[in-house]
């Protein structure tokens, strides 16, 4: 059963700007991209970079350590050296509360 767990404030992300989250042992990404927000796995695929320390322009994050690029709408792999895609995950707002679904 999904579990919803607040991981931020709206005030601590503008748009364009990422963090990292650690919900209940997953480290997560979660973005702001143009006033709605994202979260995708924080692991880049290639060798395990943070997504969440990357540079996001417009919905494409890219990993700090090897550039690889990601959509951080959707968690699909854009450009290498990664391969295969991240997960991404189900966000929503209460209020100034936002919250990442969890399987």
């Amino acid at each position: 059963m999904p579990k919803t767990v607040k991981v931020a404030d709206v005030t601590e992300l503008q748009p364009g700007e990422g963090k990292t989250v650690d919900v209940e042992g997953v480290s997560l990404a979660l973005f702001n991209v143009d006033g709605t927000y994202f979260a995708i796995a924080n692991t880049c695929t290639h060798v395990g970079g943070s997504l969440g320390e990357g540079a996001l322009i417009g919905k494409e994050v890219t990993c700090p350590l090897h550039g690889a690029q990601f959509d951080a709408t959707s968690g699909k792999v854009l450009g290498g050296p990664a391969r295969n895609d991240v997960k991404s995950f189900p966000v929503s707002l209460e209020g100034d509360d936002v919250f990442i679904e969890l399987e």
